[in-house]
């Protein structure tokens, strides 16, 4: 009988029933509030784009401010920063540059 009790505790315990209640954690030891407002996982590396497109917008080649235009207004709203470096770009003297630009503003602004 006595194996038998102990087989079925081993049992139990294996499959993750416990028969001890979980005691509450003391206040010292308790999880402490959020250690910071910044966004954590895919946002964060949202931001890391953005930063990257805004740097792209800066660039002398027209074909890669416009494809950072583009992406930029694919990334709707999480593209924010990036409308006042954005704004500048739409008073280009290359038209597709601009028209690239205030495409992406729309987006932007849409979303």
């Amino acid at each position: 009988m006595r194996r038998r009790t102990w087989l079925a505790v081993v049992v139990a315990l294996a499959a993750g029933c416990s028969s001890s209640r979980k005691k509450p954690k003391p206040k010292s030891m308790a999880a402490p509030g959020p250690r910071s407002k910044r966004p954590k996982g895919p946002q964060t590396m949202g931001n890391l784009l953005v930063d990257g497109y805004i740097a792209d917008l800066r660039s002398d080649s027209a074909d890669k401010r416009i494809r950072a235009a583009h992406e930029l207004g694919n990334m709707g709203a999480t593209a924010r920063p990036a409308v006042p470096t954005l704004e500048k770009m739409a008073q280009d003297s290359d038209r597709k540059v601009s028209a690239a630009a205030k495409a992406a503003l729309l987006a932007i602004r849409k979303r």
